[in-house]
């Protein structure tokens, strides 16, 4: 039933300016249609959001960079100026989701939080489910610190301190006390999202620990790990964990003493028993393990994992096997350069392979050049994949995005590759999930429409 009149309805305060469309033309919207309304066009994409970005799924998500969508500010400012009711949505909104980029805003930020602590109404901290952490310069971690005792719902902690290419400082001892505190009971998702303020892996281990609830982890590097001469390291035990995930680790300007640019020590530390990791169904590892952890890693937890995310560059050799030991796999998406790479002669469950390009972005470059680094390098990987044994696979997906865009215009390519997985009842896709058979006879709505 509509509201003739209603709070929430578009009606102006009477402290502003009377709208310029006549009242009669306007309709009067029920009360839980605006709410619709303003919570889709005003939320950050991922306050909410448990998993990681799925290959399978959409081909574009903001939510790591919810700073670019600057519409959704302004929008949120004119929004809370209609009326008052409409002001606290935003403002509840407002609160799920916080953005840190500076420790100026840290420390307004803070000043609001513990302001509002002795409201009679549910506090703003209350409502936010995630903190992304964002500065690049030196902040104080003790106002960081104090930001959690006012956020006991936390489910998403994102650390992006610092420089996107190289660890300058490990996460402080005081924030991660902080967390476990107050929000040890609610976080459901951690990550690093860079590599500037990476954890010590004995704090981490400590961390990971104690939460039970932690079912998502991703890191980008290990800032150090333990001594021999200190002792056993401390055993990672994470018993709601089903997604980790592990970036390419970069180099440091200045080399680092116990600072490892593979994930060896880490999946060694994490392979001690099979128990470590019960319910992991997914795991990401951008960069290939070079050492015999490889194989313990796929021996303890392979035959869980639905889902498998690798790059070609350093798996040429050890791909085949680890996949193998994966008896359960539904999905493997690789990130594919210009290396050779072999599949496993054959898989009982593997039901989809998704194809990225290593560059994200789109680069032009002469017909010849995006032959050899493209088209013969994913020919060759397509080849080995056709010969692979896979009874359940039904699905090629390969994303035309970044590197691989112009293999749209590849029609000959692309049709030739169609009809050959065709024969064996494999459907090649492109990003948005839809035939490359039908990819000449989409108009631009189509597109927009996916």
């Amino acid at each position: 039933m509509s509201l003739k009149i209603s709070p929430l309805s578009w009606r102006r305060s009477s402290r502003y300016a009377e709208p310029l469309i006549p009242e009669s033309s306007v309709p009067s919207l029920p009360a839980e249609i605006w709410f619709k309304i303003i919570r889709f066009t005003t939320r950050l994409a991922g306050h909410d959001n448990l998993g990681l970005d799925d290959a399978f799924g959409p081909a574009f998500s903001d939510e790591e960079h919810p700073e670019i969508d600057t519409g959704v500010f302004r929008d949120r400012r004119h929004m809370s100026l209609v009326c008052s009711a409409w002001a606290e949505l935003i403002r509840n909104i407002s609160a799920e989701y916080l953005v840190v980029y500076s420790d100026k805003q840290l420390k307004r930020l803070v000043k609001r939080l513990e302001m509002d602590k002795n409201s009679t109404e549910r506090r703003f901290g209350a409502r936010t489910t995630r903190v992304d952490f964002k500065i690049v310069g030196e902040y104080n971690a003790k106002l960081a610190a104090r930001l959690f005792r006012s956020t006991p719902n936390l489910l998403i902690y994102s650390n992006k301190n610092g420089p996107g290419d190289h660890p300058v400082r490990y996460t402080p001892h005081e924030v991660l006390r902080s967390l476990l505190a107050h929000c040890g009971q609610t976080l459901r998702r951690v990550d690093w999202a860079g590599p500037g303020e990476p954890p010590r892996y004995q704090d981490l281990a400590f961390f990971c620990n104690h939460l039970p609830k932690l079912t998502t982890l991703r890191l980008m590097a290990i800032y150090s790990y333990p001594r021999l001469p200190d002792g056993a390291p401390p055993t990672m035990r994470l018993p709601s964990l089903t997604t980790l995930s592990l970036g390419i680790i970069p180099e440091p300007p200045v080399h680092k003493e116990h600072y490892a640019i593979t994930w060896d020590p880490l999946l060694q530390y994490l392979s001690l028993s099979p128990q470590q990791l019960p319910a992991l169904n997914r795991f990401e590892c951008d960069l290939f393990p070079q050492q015999v952890a490889t194989m313990v890693f796929f021996n303890a937890h392979g035959s869980k994992l639905r889902l498998f995310r690798t790059t070609t560059c350093f798996a040429d050799a050890q791909l085949p096997q680890a996949v193998s030991a994966c008896s359960n796999l539904r999905d493997l998406v690789i990130v594919h350069g210009a290396e050779v790479v072999a599949f496993p002669q054959h898989h009982p469950t593997l039901e989809r392979v998704c194809l990225l390009p290593t560059i994200d972005v789109q680069v032009d470059m002469p017909k010849k050049m995006f032959s050899n680094a493209v088209l013969n390098p994913l020919d060759d990987l397509l080849k080995r994949a056709e010969t692979m044994i896979a009874p359940n696979l039904k699905e090629i997906r390969i994303r035309n995005v970044g590197g691989f865009t112009a293999i749209v215009d590849q029609e000959f390519w692309i049709m030739n590759w169609y009809r050959r997985l065709r024969l064996r009842r494999i459907e090649f896709v492109d990003q948005f999930g839809i035939s490359y058979d039908k990819f000449d006879n989409r108009t631009p709505l189509d597109l927009v429409r996916c």
